[in-house]
């Protein structure tokens, strides 16, 4: 069903405070938009007699590096009884209120002015937070009920996964969970909101939209509904009894975080109104992607953080498995339910082994390492990251791919060892232990299959990728990049010389922004910032740099002028020819070949489970 929500009334305040004399713990949060503040006042009835810690979160689940939330947090008082009471900061995040026998108020306020699914916004045409970034812990209360009353703007709506406690649906007013892991796992989207109400599997689905009155809804609902749909049959049943899709929309804005019964999803506007066909298709794999997560992340969770509260690095090896192989599936399913068609699908696939190849960092950084480094590493890139290091989703899911092949090869699937992780780790509510999988995949590869993937992860070494493609009656080929936009899945044209560099326009020349490992531009002595003037005595047009580089044959030293911190300076460079970086795929001509890969990419579940 397509509609805008209804504006329900302001709820007074004697609804929210009437239904927590039964609560434990209760947070009351009010809106201050101009300020960008959300007003927080959390009462706790039966504090630690020795002195109450609270705590704020230093990550957000999902999201692995150090966010140190609690510099967001600008204000903390505490009261008892209308009286104050002393609190002392012990560390960047945690604080100790003095003793006190009966009830105690904390007070606090949070800075607001994030537009990303990590923390929180908030402003005159809306807002959003995820739990991490406004609700403080009360330690050794975390299992404890928690009771949360909304407030806000009567013409403003609420999407939100969290039970209803006293609150209509959209509506402001009170919610619960049964804990604080469950309590930070829905998070708050709100405002003049948009949505359209969808069935998939039987079960109720929203999505709820902020900041583009003039989406598609209709068309947004049925095909989040497709794939919604897919996923539930693929893996046979469904951690959730209700899902929500909270969107907000922006200018150049992406990403998504996976929750409980829902997920923050961040796009442009364009994406979802029909200007841009590439915009729209890359927002249904972001949904995609996050509805997976569903069951491989929040029901087959990492045993490393199940019992986290999130306040320093964990480490794991294994996030290749849960974003790489999620990543593998994001557009497959898309491309299996009919929403892709094959042609999209291996053109997304072709660029997937283009950002791979064009990344020397493949032969320093293993899958494994790339895993544990992202709390320092994959969040905070430099300018030279590419050389050094890879990503655990864009090698994981090409990982996931060669791992599929080779169960395929043994009879089975990775379709079916997803839902036997599901019926063994999620169905039963157990953690996934840290590299299991290994031992799982044994019993199916033996110990030679097991071997060789621990290879494919451990070591920084190329994926078996035209053997295995070519098992799925694909082939594999290789071409020169057109220019810097080209990323690759397409049979094009490439171009003559390289300088094994990126640019952008700068106000005089291009600014370098990357230079390759062992390139023309490396051995040149060029970095990134450089301002490139001339080339043999010819100004440098941005736009125009790489035709002005293929006029020129190919190993011929050329001479530069370029500018680095505001002084000229000058070099030779030798260009080569442009390297073989840029993947596209076909299918096959061979008739047994291209069944394989109907068979592949048109998988019905019930075709996939047996």
């Amino acid at each position: 069903m397509d509609e805008r929500c209804r504006r329900p009334p302001f709820p007074p305040a004697c609804a929210c405070l009437a239904l927590t004399h039964a609560m434990h713990l209760h947070y009351d949060i009010q809106l201050r938009p101009a300020q960008h503040l959300f007003a927080v006042t959390l009462r706790i009835d039966h504090p630690d007699p020795d002195g109450q810690v609270l705590a704020l979160p230093a990550w957000v689940p999902g999201s692995y590096t150090i966010r140190d939330l609690a510099r967001h947090l600008v204000s903390l008082r505490v009261s008892a009884d209308g009286q104050p009471v002393a609190v002392e900061k012990f560390r960047k995040d945690h604080w100790r209120v003095a003793p006190c026998r009966h009830s105690i108020t904390i007070h606090y306020e949070v800075y607001a002015f994030d537009k990303s699914v990590r923390t929180a916004y908030l402003d005159d045409s809306g807002g959003f937070f995820n739990g991490p970034a406004v609700f403080l812990r009360v330690l050794g209360q975390e299992e404890q009920r928690q009771e949360v009353c909304f407030r806000g703007p009567s013409d403003w709506q609420l999407a939100t996964s969290m039970e209803p406690l006293a609150a209509n649906p959209w509506a402001w007013g009170s919610y619960q969970a049964p804990n604080y892991r469950d309590l930070c796992n829905h998070p708050v989207l709100f405002g003049p909101l948009s949505r359209v109400d969808f069935p998939a599997g039987d079960l109720p689905h929203h999505l709820a939209l902020l900041g583009h009155p003039d989406a598609d809804l209709l068309r947004l609902g049925e095909d989040l509904g497709t794939i919604c749909s897919y996923q539930q049959e693929f893996w046979g049943a469904s951690p959730f009894s209700r899902y929500h899709f909270l969107c907000l929309g922006g200018q150049n804005a992406y990403g998504g975080l996976e929750h409980a019964a829902s997920s923050a999803l961040l796009c442009s506007r364009s994406d979802l109104d029909g200007s841009d066909a590439k915009g729209y298709r890359q927002f249904l794999g972001l949904a995609s992607h996050e509805y997976f997560h569903s069951w491989l992340v929040q029901s087959i969770r990492p045993a490393a953080w199940s019992e986290s509260y999130w306040e320093a690095e964990i480490p794991s090896r294994d996030l290749w498995v849960f974003e790489g192989i999620t990543s593998y599936y994001d557009s497959l399913l898309l491309c299996r339910a009919g929403l892709w068609s094959s042609a999209e699908y291996l053109e997304e696939l072709g660029q997937e082994i283009t950002r791979l190849a064009r990344r020397p960092g493949e032969a320093r950084q293993s899958l494994a390492e790339s895993s544990a480094d992202a709390w320092t590493k994959f969040y905070h890139p430099h300018s030279a990251s590419a050389n050094f290091e890879i990503s655990y989703y864009n090698k994981g899911a090409l990982a996931a791919l060669c791992l599929d092949v080779r169960l395929r090869q043994h009879d089975s699937s990775l379709d079916q060892l997803l839902r036997t992780l599901w019926q063994e780790y999620g169905a039963a509510q157990r953690p996934l232990p840290e590299g299991k999988i290994f031992s799982i995949l044994q019993q199916v590869l033996g110990n030679d299959g097991r071997r060789e993937l621990e290879c494919w992860i451990a070591e920084p070494k190329p994926l078996p990728l035209e053997e295995c493609l070519r098992f799925l009656g694909v082939e594999l080929h290789w071409r020169a990049a057109r220019d810097e936009q080209d990323r690759g899945g397409t049979e094009l044209t490439g171009r003559r010389a390289d300088l094994g560099m990126s640019w952008k326009k700068a106000s005089l020349g291009a600014e370098v922004t990357f230079v390759r490992a062992s390139s023309a531009a490396e051995v040149a002595g060029l970095s990134p910032g450089d301002r490139l003037l001339a080339i043999n005595g010819e100004e440098i047009i941005a736009d125009r740099l790489q035709a002005q580089l293929d006029r020129m044959a190919p190993g011929i030293v050329r001479h530069l002028h370029f500018l680095r911190d505001g002084r000229l300076r000058e070099c030779d460079c030798l260009p080569t020819p442009a390297p073989q970086d840029t993947a596209y795929l076909r299918i096959s001509d061979n008739a047994e070949a291209s069944q394989c890969c109907r068979t592949w990419l048109t998988s019905t579940p019930d075709q996939a489970r047996g």
